[in-house]
């Protein structure tokens, strides 16, 4: 089972990774993480956001992404230590 971290995404970065202000992580993560961690992310079920990066516009991600409470599912750390992530929306209770 993988890492689940939430919270608020705060800078978009590209159209495909942004920072995100760390509020909860689930209890049985293997890892800790950062209050702030860069998220790049590979799949999302949001809908106003492009399945394949190459059609995406930092606009979209803003628009979908930013200032909003999400859910990442992590799946490794990359060279650069981004979370390599599925992200979606989170509830308003957070989960």
């Amino acid at each position: 089972m993988n890492d689940i971290i939430w919270g608020t995404a705060t800078n978009i970065l590209s159209n495909k990774s942004f920072e995100i202000n760390v509020t909860h992580q689930k209890e049985e993560n293997n890892s800790i993480y950062s209050e702030k961690e860069i998220i790049e992310f590979t799949e999302t079920d949001i809908m106003s956001i492009p399945v394949d990066e190459n059609l995406r516009t930092i606009e979209q991600i803003e628009q979908g992404l930013k200032d909003k409470f999400i859910k990442c599912e992590i799946s490794s750390r990359n060279d650069q230590n981004y979370l390599i992530c599925k992200v979606s929306h989170s509830g308003a209770g957070g989960y």
